[in-house]
């Protein structure tokens, strides 16, 4: 043990007298010794123990120490110092007596624990083992920022603290102005610190806002900081719906172990009754997993029901949900592992009622409008990919195909690896097997009307006429979309390409490519036919014969192998500039693939090729069809020109544009499958369309991008794609336009042209607005809007946002919320959701 005094000089009585000192304090601080420090940190003024290495020395540093043996008390005045293990005391004066074991602190004391804690207070009187005390003005900062204050904390039987007058606070205190109370605190007329039962309850608690009372709770208690988990009730959280009336939400969470817990909700409905809920989660060193459940007996079905009931367009039939069940509820599960550092395994599984019960009852995790149900294995390795799934898809839309025409696939398996390759070359070797199952074709979203006689939003018999069809009939029946045929199809593909880079003396740059593809099929699908008047859900019809259509089943019962040879060259020649405070490369491309004939078009169904938008991003891309179950065929040259510039300035500009040639064989752009992939997509002629795009980057955060599609022969913009955003310190926007002409075969008689906008500000350090535009040029009309406002800081946020969205070309739901959301950190979140017009 070692003491000093820290200014004045230390005579021979002064040194016994300092030793004597020094013994009485590490007879104090040794008593209290034994069990770790236990308890609410955060609240925690007097340590239940501590725990002192067995070798430490005891520090005191005082301007004078002197004792009274009679009296048997030692006192230390003037800038006292106490450090001993990881302790440390500092007060104006300290007074130790042995006889009654207490120690008393004056004037500024503050008291550092080891866990970080800083305790400040007038005064201190405590026992020497530190199991009861008084303490008079306490404040207590923790590591992770909150604050008790109190006028007096009395702490009794080692292991209850209690406040009184108390006040509690997660928010830092103004620096400008301190004597300000904080954004939020607690006040509580006394606050009960249970450090065995590891709780902190408040009696006469009053929520303040910047000083002001808000609200107000006789009682309410929270773990206290060392609990990370522990039971009880939650926050509750308030919606408000057309359809569901108002409802209160109140969970319940069960800790049940240190890797298990269990959180269960009863959410009652003004409208719709009761929902009870239940979720399990566990979590291992590897992976966790959950399991959820929710279920009610629906007060009021048709408070769903649509103000426009959408109707099938070819017969008629009903596409609303029927929602004269009462009895909904759900199942779900989700998990994830790491197997090791390659491997994953996981799953997230949905099982309900009805295809919309989690969308419309906000059932967390599982309220997606468009769900994936899946199990899946991945891997990923330096140079190959493997992923096995099977899948199922949630359309939680109040549109009822919309989910009978979703497939079961069982499975989906995906493989790719690169290896070097023969001649110096590079071989990807891709496999890809699929196996689907569907229970309903899709017979939505075609139109019958010949494009020649499609005249100003009408499909017109008179054009017909006058085009010398005496019945006046303007449909074509192969324009009849087949997207999605019901039954079984099981396809699995094998394909290798092998290429290698040249370059020549003269800067030229060679690639030559070879690939090779074969697949094996089986399909056993169909869908009714179709005899009655031509509908159409967005036209009006002007037939004047009125005229009756027959469109015959498609059935498709065929196995077999088909494959696919590719050779090719992609030749490019890089031209670098380089000039003052900038340079430039300038790059013509031309490639040429020479294929035989795609086979079975139209023949086989078509699962994932549907989609397929021509532009600079596929214009050198061997295969442009987006999936499997179609292969580009045919001898193609494309060729374009490539720039790009970066300007010392810190500006960029890259830009493409080019054109697709079909010089030989069968245009498979041009042969529809049951799908029509293909129609209107700029590459049906021999000549395709022209595709172009540009790329700005600037040094002050602003990007800007296009990209167009003109027609080959007018020069008519077919399509048009524009992006641009700005970045700043403070203000951030971005903005969309997309404009693509009339596409009659896929449901859309006349161009479309939408445009959007979103921005945010950051007002000051802790507020931020944002919002969002989606309007259509079209049909002059806003589909989509939201805005909001936020705060975060350290110990609060806050956001209110309002959310609206409206697609004219779609059948799906329209979505209306109001939403607010409030958090006072270590205390609760609370939320708010209003949403309107559900049942239209």
């Amino acid at each position: 043990m070692m003491a000093r005094g820290n200014s004045r000089p230390v005579h021979a009585w002064g040194r016994r007298t300092l030793l004597a000192a020094g013994v009485a304090l590490c007879a104090l601080v040794c008593a209290a010794t034994g069990a770790a420090a236990q308890g609410a940190a955060a609240i925690n003024p007097l340590p239940a123990s501590v725990s002192v290495p067995p070798d430490a020395k005891l520090f005191l540093e005082a301007d004078t120490v002197t004792y009274e043996s009679d009296a048997a008390v030692v006192t230390a005045a003037g800038g006292v110092q106490i450090d001993y293990g990881n302790y440390k005391l500092v007060a104006k004066k300290v007074i130790y007596n042995q006889k009654t074991r207490r120690l008393i602190a004056t004037g500024d004391v503050q008291l550092v624990q080891p866990d970080g804690n800083k305790v400040y207070a007038d005064s201190a009187d405590i026992t020497d083992d530190f199991a009861d005390g008084f303490v008079r003005a306490l404040r207590i900062e923790t590591p992770d920022n909150t604050r008790f204050a109190a006028q007096g904390a009395v702490r009794e039987n080692g292991s209850v603290t209690t406040f009184e007058k108390g006040i509690y606070t997660a928010c830092e205190a103004c620096r400008e102005h301190p004597e300000r109370a904080p954004l939020w605190q607690v006040r509580a007329r006394k606050i009960v610190w249970d450090q065995q039962k590891k709780v902190v309850r408040y009696y006469g608690a009053a929520f303040e806002f910047f000083g002001a009372p808000l609200a107000y709770l006789p009682y309410f208690a929270q773990p206290d900081p060392t609990v990370k988990r522990k039971s009880g009730f939650l926050v509750p959280s308030f919606t408000q719906s057309d359809a569901r009336g108002f409802g209160l939400r109140v969970p319940y969470f069960f800790a049940l172990s240190d890797s298990y817990d269990a959180t269960v909700a009863g959410t009652y409905y003004s409208k719709q009754g009761f929902l009870g809920e239940v979720e399990f989660r566990q979590a291992f060193g590897n992976g966790y997993y959950t399991l959820q459940a929710a279920g009610l007996s629906q007060q009021d079905p048709q408070a769903f029901d649509r103000t426009t009931d959408p109707r099938d367009p070819i017969t008629g039939v009903s596409l609303s949900p029927d929602y004269t069940n009462t009895e909904r509820g759900m199942i779900g599960t989700t998990g994830r592992f790491a197997l090791n550092e390659d491997w994953t395994f996981g799953w997230d599984i949905l099982a309900q009622s009805d295809q919309n019960f989690s969308n419309t009852y906000d059932i967390e995790n599982f309220n997606q409008t468009f769900h994936t149900s899946e199990v899946y294995l991945t891997g990923l390795g330096d140079r190959s990919f493997f992923d096995l799934r099977a899948q199922r898809f949630d359309i939680q839309t109040r549109v009822k195909s919309d989910q009978d025409v979703q497939p079961w696939v069982l499975p989906t398996f995906d493989y790719e690896r690169i290896e070097d390759g023969p001649l110096g070359g590079e071989v990807q070797f891709n496999a890809n097997l699929v196996n689907i199952r569907r229970d309903e074709a899709d017979l939505q979203n075609f139109l019958l009307c010949d494009p020649d006689f499609f005249i100003d939003g009408s499909c017109s018999s008179t054009a017909a006429v006058n085009a010398g069809l005496l019945s006046g009939f303007p449909y074509r029946t192969d324009y009849f979309r087949r997207r999605a045929l019901e039954g079984d199809y099981s396809r699995g593909t094998v394909e290798a390409e092998w290429r290698r880079t040249f370059t020549t003396d003269g800067g030229l740059v060679l690639t030559p490519f070879a690939s090779l593809r074969g697949d094996l099929y089986r399909a056993d699908m169909s869908t009714d036919g179709y005899s009655g008047a031509p509908t159409d859900p967005f036209l009006a019809i002007n037939s004047i014969t009125n005229p009756t259509i027959t469109i015959g089943d498609t059935e498709i019962d065929t196995s077999g192998f088909r494959g696919m040879a590719a050779a090719g060259v992609d030749a490019r020649y890089p031209i670098v500039i380089d000039a003052q405070g900038s340079t430039h490369v300038i790059e013509p491309i031309a490639q040429l693939i020479v294929r035989p004939n795609e086979t079975s078009i139209g023949n086989l169904p078509n699962e994932d090729a549907q989609s397929l938008v021509f532009n600079t991003t596929n214009l050198f891309a061997i295969d442009k069809f987006s999936g499997y179950d179609r292969i580009e065929g045919g001898t193609r040259a494309n060729v374009g020109l490539r720039y790009s510039g970066t300007y010392e300035t810190g500006y960029t500009v890259n830009a493409t544009a080019g054109e697709s040639f079909h010089l030989a064989g069968r245009n498979s752009f041009a042969d529809y499958d049951l799908a029509l992939v293909g129609a209107d997509s700029g590459l049906e002629t021999n000549r395709s369309d022209y595709v172009g795009s540009v790329a700005v980057g600037t040094p002050i955060g602003l990007q800007f991008g296009v990209g167009t599609r003109l027609d080959e022969e007018t020069l008519d913009v077919k399509r048009t794609d524009l992006s641009s955003a700005y970045s700043g310190s403070r203000f951030g926007v971005g903005l969309t336009y997309s404009q693509i002409a009339a596409q009659p075969i896929y449901g859309f008689p006349v161009d479309r042209s939408q445009a959007g906008i979103s921005a945010n500000v950051k007002l000051t350090k802790e507020w931020t607005a944002y919002g969002s535009l989606g309007y259509d040029i079209k049909n002059d009309a806003v589909i989509s809007k939201s805005f909001g406002l936020g705060y975060l800081d350290e110990c609060f946020s806050l956001l209110a946002q309002y959310t609206q969205t409206d697609d004219n070309y779609q059948l799906s739901d329209s979505q209306n919320e109001i939403m607010f959301k409030l958090s006072l950190r270590t205390v609760a979140d609370a939320q708010y959701k209003y949403k309107l017009g559900e049942g239209d």
